[in-house]
């Protein structure tokens, strides 16, 4: 039911003196309705502008009525201009929208905010580690990355990637070491790229220099000298790593060094030290001295066993290294033989060759290689290496007594004579040395009784690799029979088989037979005791060498990132209902916007209307 109503307009839309006029007019009249009937009245120019406001000031809305703005009979309303006449009115519910809008963000983002730091609370924070085995034939990098709670103080670190460096071993460049800048630098920058750059400067990084290096620093250590400091100085200015120490941070590491470490990556990623890598997960505590496994390197200038023994008081001082890792100490026996990698023992093989059938002679008989296999190497490559020579080799030299009597080149002939090669192989060992311990293997070294299960890696997987026989459990049988067969083929059945060294394939035999000598006749392995030997190259996806066991032993004085609560449980708590009030008061400003508005459409602003 619509009533008439007369309301009073004063009208300020000019700098003179206000008019006032009087206006009879329906309750149910719109605002525009009534600004469009005084205009008409009173001969006014209509424009978008005006808008009549209340006596407390409020600007009524276009749209509503005079009813609903509170307008009752005789009132007094101002008709004035005003800007932005699209939403206004004493009902200003655009106001209200953006109030609650800006509520609403609030209390969103704020607990959206909250919840993630909050969720973010004890999860593990990250150290990486990179290690440099500097190894007699290359260089490999490795990177490993761990939870920075640690164990007992001792890592738990997993292998994120290895990374090869170009060219050949260290040692390769006693001529000039500034050549290995290069290779090395390119690595080092590919390494940065699997440590997140926030942690590049916490992340320290080791080199390790093997057997190569320990037998190139015993006969010219100035040029040993030359290659560490030029790989020091490539790590500092390439790496951008933690490396304040570089005289013990790339160094030549012992073999007894070597063999350990070999050790610890081989019953870390075996789950024998109380704990699992994969899982970051304590076992507990058990037998883990009886349960560790022994482990067998051979690289390419030494070999190294090292195994726990129950007699391990009775090892002789520089046959054992006693170990601290997660809060239990291990005490090892570990020898290293320098010149019996599978490479000098090689070199070593033909040396006695050469000496047994003539320095003068230019062919030489080679009763490992296969018939119909030949192959010629420089009279340098063999003698002037330090394991040919008298320097390093502990029981005997092989130069010629005069140098002019030697030829330059020797030209190796394979003949497959099995019986042969073993007297040969059988030659590399001293087996008749003096020794003063109860049990020695050769050249008077002391070796405990092996105990245990036994883990063989490096070059002893390889070739247990081309035998095909690392899928399945070893016998000594099996190898024997395996081997007869490869010593029995000619050169053209023995080069179509496939292999990851084209470069061993006519040597296989000689290194079977060296590896079966080492084996049974040096280590004391039997018919019993060589099924508890198994052939890997990985464990759980990561490569067996000495590097991670390295890491882990120097992890224990890396200083160990703290866990970061991002938000105690007290501030998430009042964080929340703070929140929670905001997104509470954004639908309170929403209901009370919604009220006053009568429709969901927003009059645009209007056209500049003419005289009516």
């Amino acid at each position: 039911m619509m009533n008439e109503i007369s309301v009073n307009i004063v009208c300020e839309l000019s700098e003179d003196e206000a008019q006032q006029f009087n206006v009879i007019t329906q309750d149910r009249n719109s605002v525009v309705g009534l600004i469009r009937k005084v205009c008409k009245e009173n001969n006014i120019l209509m424009k978008n502008s005006m808008a009549l406001k209340n006596k407390k000031g409020k600007i009524l809305q276009w749209s509503q009525t005079l009813l609903h703005c509170g307008v009752r009979d005789g009132d007094v309303l101002y008709l004035t201009n005003e800007e932005e006449v699209g939403v206004r009115g004493s009902c200003r519910w655009n106001n209200w929208w953006f109030v609650a809008a800006i509520s609403l963000l609030i209390g969103g983002v704020g607990i959206i905010a909250i919840t993630l730091l909050f969720s973010r609370n004890g999860q593990p924070q990250y150290q990486y580690g990179v290690v440099l085995d500097a190894g007699s034939t290359h260089t490999m990098l490795f990177v490993y990355k761990w939870d920075a709670r640690k164990k007992d103080n001792t890592a738990l670190a997993q292998q994120i990637n290895s990374i090869p460096v170009a060219g050949d071993g260290l040692t390769s460049y006693q001529d000039n070491a500034t050549l290995l800048s290069g290779p090395l630098s390119d690595c080092l920058i590919k390494a940065k790229l699997y440590v997140p750059s926030e942690s590049r400067g916490a992340t320290p990084i080791f080199m390790g220099a093997t057997a190569g290096m320990r037998m190139l620093n015993e006969v010219y250590p100035n040029k040993s000298d030359a290659i560490l400091a030029q790989v020091r100085a490539t790590i500092s200015a390439n790496s951008s790593l933690y490396f304040p120490d570089p005289a013990a941070q790339a160094r030549i590491i012992s073999g007894q060094e070597e063999g350990t470490f070999g050790w610890i990556t081989t019953n870390y990623l075996s789950g024998n030290l109380g704990v699992t890598p994969a899982m970051n997960l304590a076992l507990g505590d058990s037998d883990y001295e009886e349960t560790t496994i022994g482990a067998l390197d051979m690289g390419g200038a030494s070999t190294q066993i090292t195994f726990y023994t129950p007699d391990h008081a009775q090892i002789p001082v520089g046959y054992r290294e006693d170990l601290d890792l997660y809060g239990k100490p291990y005490t090892v026996y570990t020898y290293s033989y320098l010149c019996y990698g599978i490479n000098e023992a090689m070199r070593q093989y033909q040396a006695i060759l050469v000496k047994d059938q003539g320095y003068n002679t230019s062919e030489v008989l080679n009763p490992c290689g296969p018939k119909g296999y030949n192959t010629t190497i420089s009279y340098s490559d063999i003698f002037e290496a330090p394991c040919a020579n008298k320097f390093l080799t502990n029981f005997k030299s092989f130069l010629p007594l005069d140098k002019d009597e030697a030829v330059s080149n020797y030209t190796f002939l394979g003949t497959g004579n099995i019986s042969q090669c073993q007297t040969y192989v059988r030659q590399l060992f001293n087996f008749d040395a003096h020794c003063m311990y109860p049990q020695c293997t050769f050249n008077g070294t002391y070796q405990p009784p092996l105990h245990g299960r036994f883990y063989a890696f490096s070059s002893f997987f390889y070739e247990m690799d081309f035998l095909n026989l690392t899928n399945q459990a070893s016998r000594l049988e099996e190898f024997q029979t395996s081997l007869g067969g490869l010593c029995n083929l000619t050169w053209d059945q023995v080069k179509v088989i496939p292999t990851r060294n084209q470069s061993m394939l006519g040597w296989y035999c000689f290194e079977g037979h060296y590896i079966h000598t080492l084996l049974i006749d040096a280590y004391k392995f039997d018919n019993k005791t060589w099924s508890n030997i198994k052939f890997v190259q990985k464990i759980n996806n990561t490569d067996v060498g000495w590097t991670l066991g390295y890491m882990l032993n120097s992890s224990l004085v890396i200083e160990p990132k703290r866990t970061q609560d991002f938000i105690s449980v007290t501030a998430f708590s009042l964080l929340t209902v703070l929140f929670g009030i905001f997104l509470l008061l954004s639908v309170a400003f929403g209901c009370y916007a919604r009220k006053y508005q009568t429709s969901n459409t927003i009059y645009d602003r209007l056209p500049t209307y003419g005289a009516v």
